[in-house]
């Protein structure tokens, strides 16, 4: 008996308020290269499984916003906005690029789809997502060209 008193009480403790401070609706402070990146580290972390996402760098290499319109009047047709990504996923070391590319690219093939699905949803338009591994020496420095550097892209078929 009173357990439930007793367990209404601690609810009640510990939710302050019922009411949420900020209104659902609500847009995020975030810039939309920062939301690009905060979906890649996710999914970066979540499909490698803890192993070496906190030495995976990113880096913007192309976000562009592709407007179509269809009819010659200027009328865009629904969802025809394309979102074109290029990032670079920049690693210090070779076996650090083979566990990110995974075998065959599939654990890199794995992260581009689940960041698709997110930020479709995120931008409410397609999203043409390239993503590619490359190795640097340097912690400051990320080199300009991923062929100079052993950069790796996974283009899908």
């Amino acid at each position: 008996e009173g357990v439930d008193d007793v367990l209404n009480m601690l609810l009640d403790k510990a939710t302050p308020s019922n009411e949420w401070i900020i209104d659902p609706e609500t847009g995020t402070a975030m810039s939309p290269l920062e939301q690009i990146e905060e979906i890649l580290r996710e999914k970066i972390y979540r499909c490698l499984h803890r192993e070496v996402p906190h030495a995976v760098q990113q880096q913007n290499r192309l976000l562009r916003l592709d407007e179509k319109s269809v009819d010659g009047k200027g009328a865009k047709e629904d969802s025809g906005d394309i979102l074109r990504i290029r990032q670079d996923l920049v690693v210090r070391t070779k076996s650090h690029q083979r566990l990110v590319m995974g075998s065959g690219g599939k654990t890199l093939e794995r992260i581009r789809s689940t960041a698709i699905k997110d930020l479709e949803t995120a931008f409410q338009c397609k999203v043409d997502l390239t993503l590619s591994v490359r190795v640097t020496k340097s912690d400051k420095e990320i080199p300009l060209d991923s062929e100079s550097t052993g950069g790796i892209t996974y283009t899908p078929n």
